[in-house]
């Protein structure tokens, strides 16, 4: 088990509460309840994020994130290459499928959108915007990353996750056999698992010389799209694009 630093593991939360909160900010009160401590030691953190320009106050009792946020988001990082290098792969796959198609990046414990290319498809599948963050083992993408780790690393990432999966009607034991059958498929596929009439697709990213991944190539479609197509034969044309890229 990976070893943590209380303080460090509020002080994220906090700063991802309030990227949600946006300009108005959010209440301390409300940051204490959703951490599930009490207000001094949030506001000591809070006090924390001011002092290095992370938070701000923007009245009293209430917070957003500060400008020290824009200067680390002005800084060129590697998902920015990442996104660059793989956006002429999600033209293709639009291209060849019609249908929308994502690039997630696993983020610690959970994974995020960092690049989406709109199918042209009159019919499109539901999919989160780009900076949309789900728990690992949840969605076929993350699914698809897990399924690429050593058994004993995927399955602890799947319990310190667990307690999350009911917000989707889902549990750690669901998840595991979801994550088991693509480590043999090699691929991750789910139909109306999250969505009813959506289903999604995923296959991941491997950097050369590497098994493990950290990125994945997903594809959002209406479930009748599994009517027409298989599976697989889907799943080995995106790893065809992938591969001549």
């Amino acid at each position: 088990m990976v070893s943590t630093s209380s303080n460090a593991s509020r002080a994220a939360a906090m700063l991802l509460m309030l990227g949600r909160a946006g300009v108005s900010g959010a209440a301390l009160k409300d940051l204490a309840a959703e951490l599930g401590e009490a207000k001094p030691p949030v506001l000591r953190c809070l006090n924390s994020l001011i002092e290095y320009g992370f938070a701000e106050q923007v009245a009293r009792g209430r917070y957003r994130l500060g400008p020290s946020i824009f200067s680390l988001a002005r800084t060129k990082s590697a998902v920015e290459i990442e996104v660059a290098r793989w956006r002429s792969v999600l033209e293709e796959v639009v291209e060849h499928l019609g249908q929308t198609v994502s690039l997630v990046r696993r983020a610690g414990l959970n994974v995020v959108v960092v690049d989406k290319q709109v199918g042209t498809s009159p019919i499109q599948a539901l999919v989160d915007d780009i900076g949309g963050r789900l728990p690992m083992g949840i969605g076929s993408g993350s699914v698809s990353i897990l399924a690429t780790m050593d058994e004993s690393d995927w399955t602890e990432i799947v319990r310190r996750n667990s307690d999350k999966y009911p917000n989707w009607n889902l549990d750690a034991d669901v998840v595991a056999k979801h994550v088991k059958k693509a480590s043999v498929q090699g691929f991750s596929h789910d139909v109306g698992l999250l969505i009813p009439e959506c289903a999604g697709l995923a296959v991941p990213i491997r950097e050369r010389g590497r098994y493990e991944s950290s990125l994945s190539l997903v594809l959002s479609v209406p479930r009748s799209f599994f009517d027409l197509h298989e599976a697989s034969d889907v799943a080995h044309q995106m790893k065809s694009i992938i591969e001549t890229a």
